[in-house]
């Protein structure tokens, strides 16, 4: 091949790779979800609000959990559905909540593309938590957040070819379970509930951004 040949192949894949920006491969249909890490002040103190997930729902029943869910074709972007559902689940309109902004999203390794927004509840008093999908909200203060150093526990993952993998293709390939890689997992607990799994990972991200970049005016008003 001439060298305008290579010039000609590059111009054509330049101009197929610009009609849209990179994402995610979603050869493995990933969901795209979003979620809501509310503020909130309570008592005159102010902390982070938790949703109990209802007994009654099929997905993670009873755990403890930040409003939000998947993306749907009626939302204009991710930030759209944290708002979306946390109004949904805690009976508020778009305007009762102000969003801050948004945090690293999260590939999971078992589920969807989590995306945490932080966002203000302007007055806690109008949270009416959904019967359907709520069993009980409850708060627990920033500054105990901050004194609590959470339990760390590491998970690991592995992976095992199954009967109709290639084996004459690949035949060094292992036939049992793999080990691949592992993830830290975090707990807090407050009043007789255990945060943990992707809500703890959230929350731990956010207060570890929160004491490296806020001044220490910051923490002094939380004491």
């Amino acid at each position: 091949m001439n060298v305008s040949g290579k010039q000609k192949i590059a111009s054509y894949v330049k101009a197929m790779l610009d009609r849209r920006p990179a994402g995610i491969d979603k050869a493995d249909r990933p969901m795209e979800a979003a979620v809501l890490l509310p503020l909130v002040e309570k008592d005159g103190k102010c902390g982070v609000l938790f949703e109990v997930r209802s007994r009654s729902l099929a997905w993670q029943p009873g755990e403890v959990c930040f409003p939000g869910g998947k993306k749907e074709k009626g939302d204009a972007s991710l930030r759209d559905t944290a708002v979306r559902e946390s109004c949904e689940e805690l009976n508020l309109e778009q305007h009762d909540i102000f969003v801050c902004g948004e945090l690293d999203f999260i590939v999971t390794n078992f589920g969807p593309v989590v995306h945490p927004f932080i966002g203000n509840i302007k007055d806690f008093s109008k949270i009416r938590p959904s019967s359907e999908e709520v069993s009980e909200v409850f708060v627990v203060p920033l500054a105990e957040l901050f004194r609590q150093n959470p339990r760390r526990v590491h998970m690991e993952l592995a992976n095992r070819a199954t009967n109709d993998f290639p084996f004459d293709l690949l035949p060094r390939h292992p036939r049992g379970w793999l080990q691949r890689k592992g993830y830290d997992v975090f707990f807090y607990v407050y009043e007789g509930h255990v945060i943990w799994g992707l809500t703890a990972r959230i929350l731990y991200t956010f207060l570890r951004r929160l004491r490296k970049e806020m001044p220490e005016t910051f923490f002094d008003e939380l004491r």
